[in-house]
């Protein structure tokens, strides 16, 4: 899109050319600002300005719910709709026990998502899937249940526009081009391997397809050529999961097309409100920032390759209010060569839009103490803080890099200083090996911009204890053990003595924080609460924490195996029965922020015996696609199941969102009108390709192994007091699911 202007009157250049002729000067016509062209094809220019706009939430109840849930004929039936707190908003539910299928919508959006609860996550073929029919499917189940117009408008209520355009589907009457789709498709692939053949190709079924349907904003109609803006992230996204195509061969959410076994619409009903044009930044400078924090955590890269990022109107998941939406630059899929491997870097947003006087959003900076600088623990800190520009007045709130609060919210009436004092920062202690802190100071301006600035410190001195002072602040007190930073003793007699009562345990690993520690790595805002969300959740689930280690501290020999010189049975991560790691990775392995030993860590390396699952919230860890039949990286994890169950990540790369919450919350026992609904609860791998899909995640994939008595497909997350599922040994198959991208 070219920027505004208007023509300057003829009299002005006459005036010009006289005085530079005046001045004995040469008159230069100054160059037009350079082009960038996104990766989704749209074109910027220094200078020019895009729109940002209010996000309005409607209002979202028990009977808008059952209105909403009227629409899919295998759902609503005369259902009750049971309400329910999550993340600080209520949410609506309505389960069909007959169907086995439910509809959850959240009051913080007014998104919804929607499944059938025995269909989704299917490894065994329902009948014929073509990608074209999907795509038709899509569109009628659209259209005809008053989501789409014929024109391709989505809808909040029949002739009610939404404001939000998809490629015009001709009332659905197209004839699907699988060179020029007017949907993304995906198909969902499935492969059984008996384990005394581990290089054979395998038994190969394409068992679903999922549609995604792009959205877009279109606020130049009045000007020629003005581009549509696309929607994305977690809540900007259309999608829906088929079976099948063929009819009449499996259940479906609603009559009116077969096969459907998940919607999920976060953005349905919500109403891109008033907006205002502020300036972008150089998209040429934003590159090659990104370029040069990507070399700065990895010095000895020999290859770098920082795709052309994508330009989206970045949408949050449905169960987040959000006051406004603005443009970002989505840089996915940097690859990175070290050492002879690839690491695929999680996706990194940045701003589009321009901060600072003029332009959107506040300025943050933390101008004291500075990064690197020492502390003593225990010890008071004082950090010094600056906020300028957006809209005043503002709400700040202070953090640990874990997300941790360690101030109230506060507020600013005007552009200013801001100062806070603590004795408070936790310090991590691994083996005396001290890790870095960080702090947050996060802003949110008077439109609702939040801009954040970060710090990191050093402790002076390893402690000779784990302190975790902020447990009181998690809600339940974090177990440590012999290995994780805590002397044999009390402490560990008492982390023992909680072990053995609950017999649930869960560790978590994540870099967010890639070096150099504080600003100016590959840094990823989203894997802290991605991370932080599956520990709070699995505590409130009733599951003992074994560890929690991050950046520095989360090293590559505590996923390698005792016997390869690992620690993995002492103090890493073969010690609890669900395993979650947050950060970058690559082809069958995990990118370390910490350089202990190893950055890389490949799954070759791995034997687990005590560990049950492992999630890795990491691009293409799991991948598959792209190579021969025997030679797919996902193999490389083959020596993990000496007892543990599944593992589960991704084909694709996934985007910096936080997952990690979200799966809990889909693994967990579903309680509804204070009764629990045991037919609604997900397995494992269910609630792991749910979650990808409803968040816009990536491409899932998932592996496990199977015994002759022990298929653990069927695995579910066991509530405490329940009996832990038996392990598949010995190992006679393998079995893995992905997702094309």
């Amino acid at each position: 899109m070219s920027s505004r202007s208007s023509r300057p009157p003829l009299r002005v250049l006459l005036l010009a050319l006289a005085l530079a002729l005046t001045l004995g000067g040469v008159l230069t016509a100054r160059s037009a600002p350079s082009t960038f062209v996104t990766a989704n094809n749209i074109v910027l220019q220094q200078g020019q300005t895009l729109p940002v706009f209010q996000l309005i939430a409607p209002s979202v109840n028990v009977g808008s719910t059952a209105d909403l849930a009227q629409r899919f004929s295998d759902i609503f039936a005369g259902q009750q709709v049971a309400s329910e707190s999550y993340l600080g908003n209520l949410r609506f539910t309505v389960p069909n026990t007959d169907t086995t299928s439910l509809l959850t919508r959240y009051r913080a959006s007014g998104g919804f998502y929607a499944f059938n609860v025995n269909e989704l996550g299917r490894e065994e073929s329902r009948g014929a899937i073509d990608r074209g029919q999907a795509e038709r499917l899509a569109c009628l189940f659209l259209v005809l249940n008053d989501f789409m117009d014929r024109q391709g408008n989505l809808l909040t209520g029949p002739q009610n526009p939404q404001g939000v355009s998809t490629p015009n589907p001709q009332g659905c009457d197209f004839n699907p081009n699988p060179q020029n789709p007017l949907y993304e498709t995906s198909l969902i692939r499935s492969v059984t391997l008996p384990a005394g053949t581990p290089n054979a190709p395998g038994t190969e079924q394409t068992v679903g397809v999922v549609v995604r349907v792009p959205m877009t904003l279109n606020p130049f109609r009045d000007r020629q050529n003005g581009p549509a803006l696309p929607l994305g992230g977690a809540g900007g996204h259309l999608s829906l999961l088929f079976t099948t195509t063929a009819q009449g061969t499996a259940p479906s959410l609603d009559s009116s097309v077969p096969g459907l076994a998940a919607v999920a619409m976060p953005f349905f009903s919500r109403q891109p409100g008033s907006s205002r044009e502020v300036p972008i930044a150089d998209p040429n400078v934003l590159r090659a920032q990104v370029q040069q924090r990507v070399a700065a955590s990895y010095p000895g890269a020999t290859n770098i390759n920082v795709p052309q990022p994508e330009l989206y109107y970045n949408v949050l998941d449905a169960a987040v209010e959000q006051r406004i939406m603005e443009p970002v630059l989505a840089f996915e899929g940097i690859e990175v060569t070290v050492g002879g491997e690839t690491i695929v870097l999680r996706d990194i947003v940045v701003p589009l839009a321009q901060s600072g006087p003029g332009g959107f959003g506040p300025l943050v900076n933390i101008t004291a103490p500075a990064s690197g600088t020492r502390f003593t623990p225990g010890a008071a800190v004082t950090f010094r803080g600056t906020i300028s520009a957006g809209t005043a007045p503002y709400s700040y709130q202070w953090f640990t890099g874990e997300g941790e609060s360690l101030s109230a919210p506060n507020a600013l009436s005007a552009a200013g200083t801001v100062e806070l004092t603590t004795s408070n920062l936790p310090v991590l202690s691994k083996v005396g090996t001290p890790d870095p802190v960080s702090v947050v100071l996060r802003v949110t301006d008077n439109e609702g911009v939040i801009r954040e600035a970060q710090v990191s410190l050093t402790p002076s001195v390893a402690p000779s204890l784990y302190i975790p002072l902020l447990a009181a602040s998690r809600g339940a007190t974090p177990v440590a053990a012999p290995g994780d930073g805590q002397p044999a003793g009390e402490g560990a007699a008492s982390a023992a003595a909680i072990l053995a009562q609950t017999g649930y345990s869960f560790g978590v690993e994540a870099n967010w924080d890639y070096p150099p520690f504080g600003p100016g790595g590959s840094d990823l805002p989203g894997v802290i609460p991605d991370a932080t969300g599956f520990r709070s959740g699995m505590l409130g689930y009733g599951y003992s924490q074994r560890f929690y280690w991050t950046n520095g501290s989360a090293w590559e020999r505590d996923w390698r195996d005792c016997g390869l010189s690992g620690s993995d049975c002492s103090y890493g991560v073969d010690r609890a029965d669900f395993v979650y790691y947050a950060g970058h990775g690559g082809p069958a392995g995990i990118s370390m922020a910490s350089n202990k030993d190893s950055t890389w860590f490949t799954g070759s390396n791995a034997r687990y015996q005590t560990m049950r699952w492992a999630g890795f919230a990491s691009c293409q860890t799991l991948r598959v696609q792209g190579y021969s039949p025997g030679s797919e990286p996902i193999r490389k994890w083959f020596g993990a199941f000496q007892g543990a169950h599944m593992l589960l990540g991704f084909n694709s790369n996934m985007a910096d969102v936080a997952f990690g919450g979200r799966l809990v919350d889909n693994m967990r026992m579903p309680s509804f009108f204070g009764i629990d609904f045991p037919w609604a609860q997900q397995t494992i791998a269910q609630a792991w390709v749910k979650t990808a899909f409803d968040m816009n995640a990536g491409k899932p994939a998932y592996i496990y192994a199977r015994s002759a008595t022990v298929n653990p497909l069927n695995n579910k997350l066991p509530k405490p007091g329940q009996p832990m599922p038996p392990r598949p040994l010995p190992v006679s198959s393998y079995h893995w699911v992905w997702w094309d991208f």
